[in-house]
């Protein structure tokens, strides 16, 4: 492993031999520019990093923890996006469920991360990461000036059904048997065209009509939201929602949109879905008692539900997480 190419990674590698990975022979698919890491301990499986400049990176996560996991860093200023093949868990900064077959976004500049990472439930994702100089210095080159706020482009990333062309770009960046030969020249334009789809995704959304918040209304929402996080369970109608946020049914639905990123359905359902894999981990309540205490009378609906969010059946998850 001397011979190969340096890494630049900044970003997992402080944090890797402190929680147990050790670095060791990439599988195949993998070539010489990548570092691999393994753990047998708390998070049994590998992790794999492309660092070959310290201006962008790429990272794969393909473990497993062992039980749940909260999970704290302080991270170099960088933004990323990742897709989410399998996870389960909830981010602290700032609050968001961790779901499988979705597109999620950071930026570190905000405070590191904080969250918590479901035990028994794989951990297969990648990740794009780039340094803020990096797009900086490509929107001028690109767009001239005329996009600046990348930062909220990739922080506003966070759904399952959009950005197909996303999705596929980030995981056909998982290496194969017989692509030894990807260079760097590959992977930073694969990096580059992520950006680009981001971009244009995100100047796409605000020329959409009616996508304007004004601060008091985005507050409201977010009181709402807050309302919604605690009392999931319960039944939860929009015009008792927009009369709590002084809005018309109308109004709040496209206002809740704008701000979570989210339809009222979608956002009830994931918050009723997370509290549901909290009660799966207790042995003596039945599927279709979970599906009761967070809202859903028929357990074949929240089943269907349950594996839209998370990839696994109720069933599956209990089995996977014992």
């Amino acid at each position: 492993m001397s011979n190969r190419p340096p890494s630049h990674d900044v970003i997992h590698a402080p944090s890797l031999a402190r929680i147990g990975f050790e670095e060791c022979a990439p599988p195949a698919g993998f070539c010489p520019l990548w570092r691999s890491y393994r753990d047998d301990g708390e998070a049994t499986g590998s992790f794999h990093v492309l660092a070959p400049t310290d201006r962008w990176q790429i990272a794969i996560h393909d473990f497993t923890p062992q039980r749940d996991t909260v999970m704290e860093f302080e991270l170099p200023e960088y933004l990323s996006v990742a897709w989410h093949e399998s996870i389960s868990g909830e981010e602290f900064t700032p609050y968001r469920r961790l779901r499988a077959r979705s597109i999620w976004g950071f930026y570190s500049g905000d405070g590191g991360w904080r969250g918590l990472v479901h035990g028994g439930v794989p951990v297969r994702s990648v990740s794009v990461e780039v340094r803020p100089e990096m797009s900086r210095a490509w929107l001028e080159s690109e767009y001239d000036g005329q996009f600046e706020r990348v930062r909220d482009a990739f922080a506003s990333l966070n759904d399952g059904d959009g950005s197909p062309e996303l999705r596929a770009l980030l995981a056909g960046l998982w290496p194969r048997s017989g692509d030894e030969r990807r260079s760097q020249l590959y992977y930073e334009g694969k990096v580059f065209e992520a950006m680009g789809l981001i971009v244009e995704r995100t100047k796409a959304r605000a020329a959409a009509p009616g996508r304007a918040v004004a601060p008091e209304d985005r507050e409201r929402i977010r009181e709402v939201a807050l309302y919604i996080d605690d009392h999931c369970a319960r039944t939860l109608t929009v015009d008792d929602l927009a009369r709590a946020a002084c809005m018309s049914p109308t109004k709040f639905k496209q206002c809740f949109k704008a701000v979570t990123g989210s339809t009222l359905t979608r956002y009830v359902q994931g918050r009723r879905v997370a509290l549901a894999e909290a009660l799966l981990r207790q042995p003596d309540l039945s599927i279709e008692q979970v599906a009761r205490a967070v809202g859903y009378a028929c357990a074949s609906r929240f089943s269907e539900l349950f594996r839209r969010e998370t990839g696994l059946l109720p069933s599956e998850y209990r089995a996977e997480t014992r």
